[in-house]
C-alpha cells in the first residue's frame, strides 16, 4: 500500500510540474517582454524594492531662549541609544558628553563663561556634532555645531524616520538587513507562510494544483496557491488583481527571480515590503515599521511569541489585528505556534509558554491623523525651491509631540462643539461637518513645527492650511492700526466710535460693530482690543487703502487685495499660510521671512542638495511694530480673546479674533516672544456656524499653546530700544495697563 501511494504521490507531482512548466512556457510567449526583459532586469538591477522619498521629523532639538531640562535631555539620549562618555574620552557617533568648563571656554571662545554655565557636546549617529551652552536660570544661551565649533541656529539629536511616500502614498516602512531579523521571526513567516521556501525553486507544486483543482471547481480565479517568492513578486513587479493572465506572470516571474537573487535577498526584500496593517493615513509596510507600531520596539528585541504575532498578521493585517480582533489574532498566533513546533522550529514547551502570553498593548501613534497634511506642504515647499521629486531623504521641521498636541486640541473642540452646540448638532445630522487647521511656527527661524489642514487626513486629504482661500476678517485690523501708528499715531489716540459712512465710486459703506453699540470717544488700543468695526474703517479712511494694502502685503499677506472699503475689515480672502507670515512678522518687531518646513535635503547619495539657514529682513518699522504688539497684548488681558485668561493662559501673549460678519470663519493667531499660532473653524461648504473666534478657535489655541510652550520661558517680549513701557487708565475701568509707546 505505501508502495502504490508512493507511486501516485511521484505521478501526481510529475503531471503537476508538466501542467505548471506548460503553463509558464505559454505565459512566457503571453506577456509583454518589453515588461518581462527591461523592466524586471532593471528593477532586479537596483535590488532597491522600496523607492521612495523618506521623511524626517525633528529629533529633540535645542534653540537659543529654551529652557534647559537636563534629566530630559538625558532621557532622550538614552532613548536614542547614546552613549555618556567621560570629559577626557574622545566622541564618537552617539556619544554624548558633559563638558568641563576649560574645554567649554575654548571651544565657544568664550572667556567669560563661569561656573555658572554648563555645556553639553554630542555627536549624533549621522556623525554631526554639536553643542549648547546653558546658563545659571537653565536657559540655553547658545548652540554650536562641528568638530571646530560654530555659532548654529539649533542643537539636536537624531532625526526621526516618521514616513515614506511612494508617489503620493504615505507609508511607515524600516528597511532592514536579513540579519537584523530575529530567527524567530523568519521561521515564523516561513512555517506559516511557505514552509518549503529554502527547497523550491520560486513554485509550490503541491500548493499550485490545490489551487488549480479549486479555480476549475470555481470556473474562475479563486486560491492563489502563492509561495513568499510569488507573494514578492506579485506585490513589486505586478498588481493584486485575480486574474488567470496576471497569476500566469506571476508563476513565470517568480522562476526568473528565484535563478536571479539568492534566498537571503528574496526573504529580506519580502520582509521588508510586505503590507502590515494600517496607522491613520499610513500604510505600515514590512516588519521594521511594524515592529514599531505593534509593540514600540525595534525588530531586532521580538520575542518568539511576538514574532509569531507578526507572522500572523500577514495572512490578513485587518482580521489578525491585535487590537481590533483580539481573539483571532490569538487564534491565528497559535496557528503559527503550532506550525513551528509541528516543524520542530520550537520545543513544546517554548510553544506554550509562548501561547499563553498577553497580545501587545494599543499605543497612540504620534501625529499619524495629520502627519499627512505637513508632508504634502513640504511637498509645496520642494517645488517652490525647485527640487526634485525623486526618492531622497528630506528632514522636515516637524515636531511630532507638537503635531499630535495640535490634532488633539482641535478634534477635541470639534467633537465638543457638534455635541453641545445645537446648530452644529443639526448641521451635523445634515451631512456637514465641521473642519479647522492649527499652524504654528518659530519666530526666531520661520519654520513651522505643527500643520493641520484637518481634521482627519483620513477622511479628508483637502489641506485646509495651505489650499483654503477664506476670507480673514478682523485679522486684518492690526494691518490697518500699524498703518495708522507708522503715520504718527499712537496707543491713545482718541477716535470716535460712532456710526460712519464710506463714500466711494457712487456707493455708500456704513460698518455696523459686532453687537451694534457704540461707544463714544475712545482710544485706538480699545478699538483694537474690543475689534470695533466702525473705528477700524475711520483709521483706515483716515490712512488710506493703499497704504493699508502695502503694509499688509509687506507683512506677509501675498493674495490680491481690492481697493474697497471693506477690505479694511477683512473682506478679502487669503491663505493661513499669508495669516502666520504676516503675525511672525508682528512678533519679530517688523522681520519678515517666508514660512518652511524644510531643513535639509539629502540625495539618495547621502549628498546635501538644500541645507535651510534662517533668514529676515527688516521690513517693517521695528518701534512702530512693537506698538501694536503691546496693544495686541491687551485682547488677552481684557479683549475679545479675554478667555484664554480665564482657560489659565497667563503667559506673555498678543493676538487677534477674527469674525466675519456672516459666521463663516472663526480664527485667532496669536504668538509669544517665541512661537506664533494660527487656528481656524468653519465649514468647507461656506456655511455658517455662529462661532465667532473667541468661542471657537481661542479654546483650541490655548489647549495646543499649553502643551507646546512648555520648552519656552515664561517671559516678556524683549521690545526694542526706540519704544517704551507706560502706565496707562485701562479704559471704562478704575484699573491700569502696560501699553508700549515709541519714545
Amino acid at each position: 500500500m505505501p508502495f502504490i501511494w508512493n507511486q501516485l504521490k511521484t505521478i501526481y507531482i510529475s503531471m503537476t510540474s508538466f501542467l505548471v512548466l506548460v503553463c509558464i512556457a505559454s505565459t512566457a510567449c503571453a506577456v509583454d517582454w518589453s515588461f518581462g526583459t527591461e523592466e524586471f532586469q532593471k528593477k532586479l538591477s537596483v535590488q532597491d524594492l522600496t523607492p521612495s522619498t523618506r521623511y524626517f521629523a525633528r529629533g529633540p532639538s535645542f534653540l537659543k531662549g529654551q529652557k534647559w531640562n537636563q534629566a530630559q535631555f538625558l532621557a532622550a539620549i538614552e532613548h536614542q541609544n547614546y552613549r555618556i562618555r567621560d570629559y577626557e574620552q574622545v566622541l564618537l557617533a552617539g556619544d554624548a558628553k558633559k563638558l568641563t568648563l576649560a574645554d567649554c571656554k575654548a571651544l565657544t571662545r568664550n572667556e567669560s563663561l563661569t561656573d555658572e554655565f554648563t555645556c553639553w557636546r554630542w555627536q549624533t549617529h549621522e556623525q554631526e556634532t554639536f553643542l549648547v551652552v546653558v546658563d545659571a536660570a537653565q536657559i540655553i544661551q547658545s548652540t554650536w555645531i562641528g568638530g571646530d565649533p560654530e555659532p548654529y541656529w539649533k542643537a539636536s539629536l537624531d532625526p526621526v524616520l516618521v514616513a515614506q511616500y511612494k508617489g503620493q502614498q504615505p507609508i511607515m516602512q524600516n528597511e532592514l538587513k536579513i540579519s537584523d531579523f530575529p530567527v524567530n521571526c523568519l521561521n515564523a513567516v516561513m512555517a506559516i507562510e511557505d514552509s518549503e521556501f529554502l527547497n523550491h525553486s520560486g513554485l509550490s507544486y503541491l500548493g499550485l494544483t490545490r489551487s488549480l483543482i479549486k479555480n476549475l471547481t470555481k470556473m474562475r480565479y479563486a486560491q492563489g496557491g502563492s509561495t513568499i517568492t510569488q507573494q514578492l513578486v506579485k506585490n513589486y513587479f505586478l498588481t493584486p488583481e485575480k486574474t488567470i493572465k496576471r497569476k500566469l506572470k506571476e508563476l513565470y516571474l517568480a522562476v526568473r527571480l528565484e535563478s536571479e537573487w539568492t534566498k537571503d535577498q528574496i526573504l529580506e526584500t519580502y520582509l521588508n515590503i510586505i503590507y502590515m496593517g494600517q496607522s491613520g493615513a499610513f500604510q505600515i509596510m514590512g516588519f521594521g515599521a511594524a515592529s514599531e507600531y505593534y509593540f514600540n520596539k525595534p525588530v531586532q528585541k521580538l520575542n518568539l511569541s511576538e514574532c509569531a504575532l507578526m507572522a500572523a498578521v500577514i495572512n490578513n493585517p485587518g482580521l489578525f489585528n491585535p487590537w481590533k480582533h483580539p481573539d483571532k489574532a490569538l487564534a491565528r498566533r497559535g496557528a503559527v505556534l503550532t506550525k513551528m513546533k509541528d516543524l520542530n522550529l520550537i520545543s513544546e514547551a517554548e510553544q506554550k509558554v509562548s501561547a499563553e502570553l498577553k497580545l501587545p498593548e494599543q499605543k497612540i501613534q504620534q501625529a499619524s491623523e495629520t502627519a499627512p497634511y505637513f508632508f504634502e506642504a513640504v511637498r509645496e515647499q520642494l517645488k517652490d525651491l525647485n527640487l526634485p521629486q525623486t526618492p531622497q531623504n528630506i528632514y522636515t521641521s516637524l515636531d511630532l509631540q507638537s503635531q499630535q498636541g495640535a490634532q488633539e486640541s482641535l478634534q477635541k473642540q470639534i467633537t465638543d462643539l457638534e455635541k453641545n452646540r445645537k446648530n452644529l448638532v443639526k448641521n451635523k445630522a445634515k451631512g456637514l461637518k465641521l473642519e479647522g487647521l492649527v499652524i504654528s511656527t518659530e519666530n526666531q527661524t520661520g519654520l513651522v513645527t505643527t500643520l493641520v489642514g484637518g481634521y482627519s487626513y483620513r477622511q479628508t486629504q483637502f489641506n485646509r492650511a495651505i489650499n483654503a482661500q477664506r476670507q480673514i476678517g478682523s485679522l486684518i485690523k492690526p494691518i490697518v492700526f500699524l498703518t495708522s501708528i507708522i503715520d504718527g499715531s499712537n496707543p491713545k489716540t482718541i477716535i470716535n466710535d460712532q456710526k460712519f459712512e464710506w463714500k466711494y465710486d457712487k456707493k455708500s459703506w456704513s460698518p455696523v460693530n459686532y453687537d451694534k453699540t457704540y461707544h463714544g470717544e475712545i482710544p485706538l488700543y480699545f478699538a483694537l482690543k474690543e475689534s470695533l468695526n466702525s473705528p477700524t474703517a475711520q483709521v483706515a479712511f483716515k490712512v488710506g487703502l493703499p497704504k493699508i494694502i502695502e503694509v499688509a502685503h509687506t507683512a506677509g499677506f501675498s493674495s490680491p487685495m481690492e481697493l474697497i472699503p471693506a477690505t479694511s475689515l477683512g473682506a478679502s480672502v487669503h491663505y493661513p499660510t499669508e495669516v502666520l507670515d504676516a503675525y511672525r512678522t508682528l512678533a519679530n518687531f517688523g522681520k519678515f521671512t517666508k514660512s518652511g518646513y524644510i531643513e535639509r535635503v539629502k540625495s539618495k547619495e547621502n549628498e546635501t542638495i538644500f541645507e535651510f539657514n534662517p533668514v529676515f529682513d527688516q521690513k517693517i518699522d521695528a518701534g512702530s511694530t512693537a506698538v501694536v504688539v503691546g496693544m495686541l497684548k491687551e485682547t488677552l488681558k481684557s479683549g475679545t480673546a479675554k478667555s484664554a485668561l480665564a482657560m489659565g493662559w497667563k503667559a506673555p501673549s498678543a493676538g487677534k479674533t477674527g469674525t466675519t460678519s456672516d459666521n463663516k470663519d472663526a480664527w485667532f493667531s496669536g504668538f509669544t516672544p517665541y512661537m506664533t499660532t494660527v487656528v481656524w473653524l468653519g465649514y468647507d461648504q461656506g456655511t455658517s456656524s455662529q462661532l465667532t473666534g473667541g468661542s471657537g478657535a481661542v479654546p483650541i489655541w490655548v489647549d495646543f499653546m499649553k502643551k507646546s510652550a512648555i520648552n519656552w520661558p515664561d517671559a516678556d517680549f524683549l521690545f526694542p530700544d526706540s519704544v517704551e513701557k507706560r502706565s496707562v487708565d485701562l479704559f471704562g475701568t478704575d484699573k491700569e495697563t502696560e501699553l508700549i509707546f515709541k519714545k
